[in-house]
């Protein structure tokens, strides 16, 4: 699922899905869905000029953070679910 999004939105979750999520332009946040039993894998690239940060639900985290920012063009992760946090792979 490509999805190209220049607005504060949610990060889909349905399960058994692979989501890649193209930032066009703008400063915003990309909020996670929970990473418990989670099973998909986000690619998050910033295309556009702005500063995304990528937000997670409830307490959990980003390799130890409660945010992770990109605020640099055409910087990309992938995150995957460890069962109750978020990695960065």
């Amino acid at each position: 699922s490509i999805n190209n999004i220049s607005t504060t939105t949610g990060a889909g979750s349905t399960a058994g899905t692979d989501y890649v999520y193209n930032v066009t332009s703008g400063t915003f946040t990309l909020t996670m869905p929970t990473a418990v039993s989670n099973t998909n894998r986000y690619t998050i690239k910033q295309s556009g000029t702005g500063t995304l940060t990528i937000a997670t639900t409830s307490s959990q985290t980003i390799d130890g953070a409660s945010t992770y920012t990109i605020n640099a063009q055409y910087q990309s992760i992938d995150l995957i679910s460890n069962g109750s946090n978020w990695i960065i792979v």
